[in-house]
């Protein structure tokens, strides 16, 4: 039977509209259900090909009832609105998000502006996949409507009018759906899912092993008397993970009258970023580690205060590869090139032919603080790598990287940490300059990256912090010091 063409399609439009806004995202939401119903009838393959099937199902039994206008452009307006709109909503807040939506403050927006496929949403949250297969799904939905519209029309053998609109409608639906797939691409040089047969090199030790008064703690201890003690007004100290054997040591051998119990109030390790929070907040009074960052100065300059810095070692920044990498050195300028991605393969610098992976240390964290002043300088430094792990329900948690020990990895920290407290043979510390990070070049400062180790106070001192001080500062102090691991001033 010939059919009738719709003159003035407003009432087609409001259909076709509702069928491609509501209808459609809802359907394709609750059959991505059916598998964890256990209503899986097509094999281990079902959770993919049944929406496909049901979305192709649902168009062509539209398509079958439905009146359409003459004009093609009028036929796949409100599809292309449709799939424009979720795809323009995606673009924008994967985009905005730094390609990272769950947990961040536009992953309800998204929810809310595409209702239709909340479902969909809770569904890809519950499995740890992430919105990043919305996308995928609005394609497809796209791809199956045209498609089931087209071969209904063919098979009624009705002749379409194809206008010029048509191919605006493709070109706007092309260029997001390349916006959309160049994010993906994009995202995978930022984000990572950890291979985890290879070695993670973990960031943390037991502090348990450095607790001063513990029995067979790790802690050096002097060879003689301390030339002072501290029996009272105890100065608080906390500080970077790598300083804490060093200042543990330091509290051990000059507070008298505490026990492995009661100096937990006075000798604590938060790690750099809290730790200079508590220093600026007045809960402790010296902090022991690497110089602040611009941020942490800033934070201490809106409370009215000043850091006052006494360095009491040296330490050098290192960097460090799998052992099994070629390259052993490599110059300021390539470290420079590599973070900030001028450089993505080891085969110029005399490696393999592998994609360089190059890790970072979270922001205000003392290791990062010290990458930024003291190697990047004016330079600016590419995202740093993330890596996913899922959390509860399937949620991802957005995290900088923690060093996995890949054959392309790259990393750093201070040498001390790396060689001393977590030392580990499947790493290899790279010469800078064609200097190794020996206790000789950081001594003479001949090794590029030779950095200070600080006893940071604010505000005026007690009588026990500046004891406390002069001592790190003395003969016996220095050598003490030296003895923990770093190298004296």
């Amino acid at each position: 039977m010939k059919q009738q063409f719709l003159e003035k399609p407003k009432s087609y439009y409001c259909t076709a509209g509702l069928m491609a806004f509501v209808v459609v995202p809802i359907v394709l939401s609750v059959v991505s259900f059916a598998p964890v119903l256990g209503l899986n009838f097509l094999g281990p393959y079902g959770m993919f090909i049944s929406p496909i099937l049901v979305l192709a199902l649902c168009w062509a039994i539209y398509a079958t009832q439905a009146q359409f206008p003459q004009k093609a452009s009028e036929t796949y307006f409100p599809i292309a609105l449709a799939h424009c709109y979720y795809l323009l909503v995606w673009v924008l807040l994967y985009g905005l998000s730094g390609y990272f939506l769950e947990g961040s403050p536009f992953h309800p927006l998204l929810v809310v502006l595409t209702l239709p496929y909340a479902a969909l949403h809770l569904f890809m949250a519950f499995l740890g996949t992430g919105s990043i297969i919305l996308p995928l799904v609005i394609g497809l939905s796209a791809v199956l409507a045209t498609f089931s519209i087209m071969v209904v029309r063919a098979l009624r053998k009705h002749k379409v009018t194809v206008d010029k609109k048509v191919w605006l409608y493709v070109l706007v639906f092309a260029l997001l759906a390349a916006v959309a797939v160049f994010q993906l691409a994009d995202r995978s040089r930022i984000f990572i899912s950890p291979d985890y047969q290879v070695e993670r090199v973990n960031d943390e030790v037991s502090f348990y092993d450095y607790r001063p008064f513990t029995p067979d703690n790790l802690l050096e201890r002097l060879d003689e008397p301390a030339t002072i003690s501290i029996s009272g007004n105890y100065p608080i100290l906390d500080g970077a993970t790598a300083a804490y054997p060093v200042y543990a040591a330091i509290a051990q051998e000059l507070y008298e009258g505490l026990s492995d119990r009661t100096v937990i109030d006075y000798v604590g390790c938060t790690k750099t970023d809290v730790a200079y929070e508590r220093l600026i907040n007045g809960e402790i009074d010296v902090f022991f580690g690497a110089q602040p960052s611009a941020e942490q100065v800033a934070m201490a300059e809106e409370r009215g205060l000043e850091f006052a810095l006494t360095p009491i070692a040296r330490e050098a920044f290192v960097f460090f590869v799998n052992s099994n990498n070629p390259v052993d050195n490599l110059t300021l300028e390539q470290i420079q090139d590599i973070y900030q991605r001028k450089i993505t393969n080891w085969q110029p610098l005399g490696g393999n032919d592998e994609a360089i992976m190059a890790f970072q240390r979270p922001v205000n964290s003392g290791s990062q603080t010290i990458m930024l002043a003291k190697v990047m300088g004016d330079k600016v430094m590419a995202a740093p790598l993330q890596e996913e792990s899922a959390q509860g329900m399937g949620g991802i948690m957005k995290e900088v990287a923690t060093y996995r020990n890949y054959s392309s990895a790259i990393g750093y920290s201070f040498r001390f940490y790396a060689t001393g407290m977590n030392p580990n043979e499947n790493l290899k510390l790279l010469a800078i300059e064609g200097i190794e990070p020996s206790k000789e070049s950081i001594r003479n400062g001949t090794y590029p990256f030779t950095v200070e180790v600080y006893a940071v106070t604010v505000g005026a001192q007690s009588e026990n912090t500046k004891k406390l001080l002069e001592w790190t500062l003395s003969e016996q102090g220095q050598g003490f010091i030296e003895k923990c691991g770093y190298v004296r001033l």
